[in-house]
């Protein structure tokens, strides 16, 4: 047996050692980690032929729908996540008994979302400001109907602690998407092609997500707990709608001012950028769904700075690199149609830096009985976006956008910051941040001076590993090895 051991490479060797030293969430995070990794790389892949098949103007369109979808998600996902977290956090009957009925309102929800959108496809393709196809709004408001029973039971899975079951459910459904999506691209079907493939996995994994939940919990409909629900996850929609604002409805501004091309760059230049959030998320997923009841813990406060803190760090860290490598991406995966796009994720990446520090500061306004708190903020932030964006779009077109994002989502962070600590006061604290925070800024405008080139990118990626060292060295972020874990490292 000892002999057989040897023979096992000394990398796997040192995972297995590690593996089981470490604690729970950073399991559950890595776990969450590799789903996402595996999703965002579907989507890379699927990005040139994206592209490549669809001219700039069609991709505008594709990105006016899924904007569109944000909308109709908000409205049938109704806040449910968000109140599942509330009422169905606990492990016993009565957690179990609110996660069966709210899974039952998001069923109700998800068949009035199918018949609204049949009903009314022609007068909602009319209002699109490009031209759309009743039939896409068929296979795209089929799909967002169904937003509640993919929702709901993924964050059940979160809630029990059931991190690889959720990696895996994500993945599953996201390989399914891709792999629809390319093939009805390919065959020439375009912009509908990408509907039909997102449909259809769509009505498998609310099927099979739901049915999995209600063998767990049961599937009940209980219309006298229903207005309860609602009044949680109602205010949160209209922060939802605010959030829409902040981040999408620039394009519908966009669409009337600048040509389809410019909006298709844009568009791809958002979707890059989006790297900053992915790779915070599986962080997020871990700790959103504790930090409301961790504030009630013994050490809870304490523990809850240090997670915000860490959060953060790996937030500005992660607009760093996406700030670096996105452009990269673009000239690499995208025809020359698309490569304007580049100049504009770094200031996409800072706003999603933005929004993801404002999320991480907002306990103490999730923390109340009701979501209006939330809601208010986020409209006001969203008030700041759409004022900008009058000002700014019709004389900077999208550089006018994309201040006015900027602009926002800054006001949405201070807004939160401030008036949650007026709620749950956090002993923050900004010292162990100054070192990571200017390795990732430094980072981000090296690339950006001209001349440089290639020294410019090396001494980038040098700025963020030196940023990652600090934020360990200086307790931003905990080291990923504990002194139990090197032991076992060392043993193996």
């Amino acid at each position: 047996m000892q002999a057989a051991r040897l023979k096992l490479p000394a990398g796997l060797l040192r995972v297995l050692a590690i593996w089981p030293g470490l604690s729970k969430g950073l399991r559950d995070t890595v776990f969450y980690g590799v789903s996402l990794g595996w999703t965002k790389a579907l989507a890379m892949l699927t990005l040139p032929l994206l592209t490549a098949m669809l001219a700039p103007a069609d991709f505008a369109r594709l990105e006016l729908l899924s904007s569109a979808a944000e909308i109709g998600a908000l409205f049938a996902g109704a806040g449910l996540v968000d109140t599942a977290y509330r009422f169905a956090s606990g492990d016993d009957a009565s957690g179990r008994r609110a996660a069966a009925e709210i899974l039952g309102l998001g069923t109700l929800i998800a068949l009035a979302g199918i018949g609204v959108t049949m009903a009314f496809a022609s007068q909602l393709a009319a209002m699109m400001p490009l031209a759309t196809k009743p039939a896409e709004i068929v296979l795209l408001g089929s799909a967002v109907a169904l937003e509640a029973l993919i929702a709901v039971p993924l964050a059940f899975m979160r809630m029990r602690g059931k991190a690889s079951t959720y990696s895996a459910a994500t993945a599953l459904r996201s390989t399914f998407q891709a792999s629809l999506v390319a093939g009805c691209v390919a065959m020439g079907w375009g912009v509908e092609g990408v509907l039909a493939g997102g449909m259809v996995a769509a009505v498998a994994a609310g099927a099979l997500l739901a049915a999995r939940q209600a063998r767990e919990t049961g599937l009940v409909i209980a219309p006298q707990h229903s207005g309860r629900f609602l009044a949680y996850g109602l205010p949160l929609v209209g922060g939802g709608l605010a959030s829409f604002a902040l981040g999408t409805a620039d394009r519908w501004i966009l669409a009337g001012t600048v040509p389809a091309s410019s909006l298709g760059q844009y568009a791809l230049a958002a979707k890059i950028a989006m790297i900053a959030a992915l790779l915070t998320q599986p962080f997020e997923l871990w700790w959103y769904p504790r930090r409301v009841g961790l504030l009630s813990a013994p050490d809870g406060i304490a523990q809850s700075a240090r997670t915000v803190t860490s959060g953060a760090t790996l937030t500005v860290l992660a607009a760093a690199a996406t700030g670096v490598v996105g452009p990269i991406l673009i000239h690499a995966l995208t025809p020359p149609a698309y490569h304007a796009a580049a100049a504009m994720v770094p200031w996409l990446a800072a706003a999603m830096a933005l929004q993801s520090l404002g999320s991480l500061v907002n306990v103490g306004c999730y923390a109340r009985r009701t979501g209006t708190m939330p809601m208010a903020i986020n409209s006001m932030a969203a008030v700041v976006a759409l004022a900008g964006y009058a000002a700014f779009i019709p004389g900077y077109g999208v550089a006018g956008a994309i201040a006015a994002t900027v602009l926002a989502q800054a006001a949405r962070f201070v807004l939160f910051l401030v008036l949650s600590q007026r709620q749950v006061r956090l002993p923050l604290t900004v010292k162990p941040l100054l070192l990571p925070v200017a390795a990732s800024l430094a980072a981000a405008a090296l690339p950006q001076v001209p001349g440089l080139g290639l020294v410019g990118y090396a001494a980038a990626i040098a700025a963020l590993a030196a940023g990652a060292a600090f934020a360990v060295l200086g307790g931003a972020l905990p080291s990923p090895l504990a002194r139990r874990h090197t032991a076992a490292l060392a043993a193996a």
